[in-house]
């Protein structure tokens, strides 16, 4: 393990960015361990006690398997740090992502031999659970723990008494504890109190449910570890592609978790796809010679084909465990959306251009708002409106989003009328409480003429300028252009929005007549706000022309230049 860590921080084995800060944490941990204020310490004895044993598992072929530095780094990791009150383990949760085939069915199975066998806490009616959303995958790792106990207790007598194998579950009769596999859907997972708990395939889970699940039933367990081991995914509207993003700050030393161990392995370009080289980065395993012989000209074949059919979103995936949106037509990229995510910003007393996208009355509709904050800065934020006429429960999980709490952080209103339908008087009073309570010079509510008759004739009485955007790439081509190019640039920044940045990742673009738009058509696949800040954009996005313009104008009027 210290080996490990030694060749990664010294340039000597090439990793990913995040490793090579996991690596650095995991140094500057030791440091605050001599501090009475750091509750936890590391142990050298737990740490290899637990990788020998691993060690001693025998493989498909019947022979112990050598473990390689990275996967010394996860095991050394999560048994060697412990807490200084109690020696329970430190890490209550972990998060290891690598591509595909890198050993994580190896890895999963031998924590779980050791949660089964080794560990002592608690000394009986140890749980350990394989998850997974189909049992199939959640039996690959059980399965491999099967095989390699199954070899052991032939030549262990001492083993053989105290291990009962079965299709199903593995009993450790002496402490009464057991290990089995289970699907994500199981209607009996909450029964269960795992002390380890391997989470595979997590990216493909549309909500939180298993996790807080499993979390809630280790809330007794002093010794309690939830793993997530899985590669990333190509839908970003997903709890695993939030914890990345959360986790990666932490490995940035913007936020803390102390008690989350975090190993990614990734490429940190998808360029240094076309460098073999760099390969390691995402694929670990390649520590072995040997293995990366046999992975590398297969690996090779993937990027080959992927190229020539266009379509590398999968590769990036599968083979280099980067995540990605599935479609090639997305309107932005995530990475390019979240580079431009500030602090709130003050916008009292200025200028405002206010973007609405009124769907179905038992839809969602939202209220989007760009404001000109200076430099050529504009400054966006939403509020959505949800309906619950066929039930919030389902729909919450339809479209992936805890409206409940995000209602409680002002990202949106549930609406309040019996009949579940958004209330468009509720949607006009939030549009005015901004204005006013903001100080806002209002410039334009912009509005798709679609069912809007009901807000206009309310803001028209209000004096509200109403400025209509008529839907179609003759209007939009160019704003919707704009706004990428402006985005990318950095002149367009935003405020963290959970159902915003939602909507910017499911939005995709439609092409007409050599034009772009943003595809509504798809219903299932919520983008309102976007939708509605692009019609703020159509107007705002000459907000600094048209002001530098008539800045220009005016000084020349006033100026000794000008003479009729």
């Amino acid at each position: 393990m210290n080996k490990y860590i030694e060749q990664v921080l010294s340039g000597e084995l090439i990793t990913s960015k995040k490793m090579i800060l996991a690596c650095q944490r995991h140094v500057d941990d030791l440091s605050r361990a001599k501090n009475d204020d750091f509750p936890y310490r590391f142990d050298d004895t737990h740490a290899e006690k637990a990788i020998k044993f691993i060690e001693l598992l025998p493989g498909t072929d019947g022979k112990p398997i050598k473990m390689l530095g990275f996967q010394k780094f996860v095991v050394g990791s999560l048994y060697g740090w412990r807490t200084k009150e109690g020696n329970y383990r430190r890490f209550n949760r972990a998060f290891v992502s690598k591509s595909r085939k890198n050993g994580k069915t190896y890895l999963a199975s031998g924590m779980a031999a050791n949660a089964l066998i080794m560990e002592k806490e608690p000394a009986e009616g140890r749980q350990v659970l394989f998850v997974s959303n189909a049992l199939k995958q959640a039996k690959l790792g059980y399965d491999m723990l099967a095989n390699s106990l199954k070899k052991v207790v032939k030549s262990s007598k001492f083993l053989r008494q105290q291990l009962k194998i079965m299709n199903s579950k593995i009993i450790h009769k002496p402490s009464n504890s057991f290990a089995m596999a289970l699907a994500s859907e199981t209607s009996t997972l909450d029964g269960f109190g795992p002390t380890t708990a391997i989470l595979d395939e997590w990216h493909e889970a549309k909500t939180r449910k298993t996790y807080d699940v499993i979390r809630s039933g280790q809330t007794q367990q002093k010794n309690g570890l939830l793993c997530v081991i899985s590669t990333a995914g190509l839908e970003l509207n997903v709890p695993m592609y939030e914890e990345y993003l959360l986790l990666s700050r932490v490995l940035e030393g913007k936020e803390e978790a102390d008690r989350y161990f975090i190993a990614i392995w990734e490429l940190d370009d998808p360029e240094e796809v076309n460098d073999t080289d760099m390969w390691i980065k995402a694929n670990p395993i390649f520590e072995s010679e040997e293995i990366k012989k046999v992975m590398l000209p297969t690996i090779q074949d993937d990027v080959n084909l992927a190229l020539k059919q266009n379509n590398l979103n999968s590769v990036l995936v599968k083979n280099f465990n980067l995540w990605r949106q599935a479609s090639e037509d997305s309107f932005l990229s995530s990475e390019d959306w979240l580079a431009r995510e500030v602090e709130p910003q003050d916008i009292k007393g200025k200028p405002v251009y206010i973007g609405i996208d009124l769907s179905k009355t038992d839809d969602l509709t939202s209220v989007s708002w760009i404001v000109p904050i200076g430099n050529g800065k504009l400054y966006c934020d939403s509020h959505s409106f949800v309906a619950t006429k066929y039930g919030l429960q389902d729909k919450e999980k339809r479209d992936g989003l805890p409206y409940r709490e995000l209602e409680k952080i002002g990202e949106c209103s549930i609406t309040q009328l019996e009949s579940g339908i958004v209330d468009y008087d509720q949607v006009f009073e939030f549009i005015q409480e901004l204005i006013e309570t903001n100080d806002l010079e209002c410039l334009g509510i912009c509005y798709d003429p679609y069912n809007a008759n009901s807000l206009i004739a309310r803001a028209e009485k209000s004096n509200y300028p109403m400025l209509e955007v008529r839907q179609g790439t003759l209007t939009l081509n160019v704003p919707t252009r704009t706004f990428r190019e402006q985005l990318f640039e950095g002149n367009i920044l935003h405020k963290k929005n959970q159902i915003l940045t939602h909507a910017v990742n499911n939005a995709i673009t439609k092409e007409d007549n050599g034009g772009i738009q943003i595809n509504k058509a798809k219903n299932s696949n919520k983008i309102d706000p976007i939708a509605a800040l692009i019609n703020a954009y159509v107007f705002a996005m000459d907000y600094y022309l048209e002001t530098e313009g008539k800045k220009a104008d005016n000084d020349f009027y006033s100026s000794d230049d000008f003479d009729f």
